[in-house]
């Protein structure tokens, strides 16, 4: 049963979740721990190892479709990596009660940020545009600092930190489709460190992750595919409001957990 689950399992999230909304490993944990009965620490260290060549596809599919800004995507993998090795670092002595309400905070405070750049964009006119222009060094600033916190996230607990990373862009000032197809190239980045800080906390079980990564990568390169045959603007529609509402009620969960 298992030969048949995961790579259908995997192939919905690269095509759903990973490709279309920017992340993913908090998904691969909570199912393998739940549904497949595999420990923690080898669901984490195992879904990390999985995001690697997913996340690389997806990359290079955005990237032909014209869904990458390479200047955000670099500075943010700059700020995850460092990111990812403080919180892999200090993820053992880190309390896991604490360290879910901070990180709720900080979602939800990020998804109100989004709310407000959303309606930010809907009211401006073409001056207030030009005037609204974030200088390039403030910009980086920002990008480094998201980037900081979804490599935080993924060093401490081993998930893609991919939230911080689609709120970020969307302050910034990127399309959806430039969101998700950036956040997906920072992530290459971000999971590659927590993989290799994680090694060291929990096995990799070599075989669960090629299943999962026969179907995630299949769903990575299919759905930037799909995008270029979708009406852009109707479906930023749909998925503006979805990275929001994630966000926010990520926020929450993690705050009352």
């Amino acid at each position: 049963m298992i030969y048949i689950a995961l790579p259908v399992v995997g192939f919905l999230v690269g095509l759903l979740i990973i490709s279309l909304g920017g992340g993913g490993g908090g998904i691969y944990v909570g199912i393998l721990t739940i549904f497949f009965n595999i420990s923690p620490a080898i669901a984490t260290s195992t879904s990390l190892a999985t995001i690697i060549p997913t996340t690389a596809i997806g990359t290079f599919s955005h990237w032909k479709a014209g869904n990458i800004r390479i200047r955000f995507g670099l500075i943010m993998i700059s700020g995850g990596v460092l990111g990812a090795i403080v919180g892999s670092l200090c993820s053992s002595v880190f309390p896991v009660n604490l360290y879910n309400k901070f990180t709720g905070i900080v979602i939800l405070y990020l998804g109100i940020q989004m709310l407000r750049s959303l309606f930010k964009k809907r009211k401006k006119t073409t001056t207030e545009k030009q005037m609204q222009h974030k200088s390039n060094i403030y910009s980086n600033f920002l990008a480094v600092v998201f980037g900081l916190i979804g490599g935080i996230m993924s060093g401490i607990v081993g998930i893609s930190g991919s939230i911080p990373v689609v709120a970020g862009l969307t302050i910034l000032g990127c399309s959806v489709l430039e969101t998700v197809g950036t956040s997906v190239m920072v992530l290459v980045g971000i999971s590659i460190t927590g993989f290799l800080m994680h090694l060291g906390l929990g096995s990799v079980d070599w075989k669960l992750v090629g299943l999962l990564s026969t179907g995630t990568m299949s769903g990575a390169f299919v759905a930037p595919l799909l995008l270029n045959r979708v009406d852009k603007k109707k479906l930023e529609k749909i998925i503006q409001p979805v990275l929001l509402i994630m966000t926010i009620a990520i926020g929450i969960a993690l705050i009352f957990k």
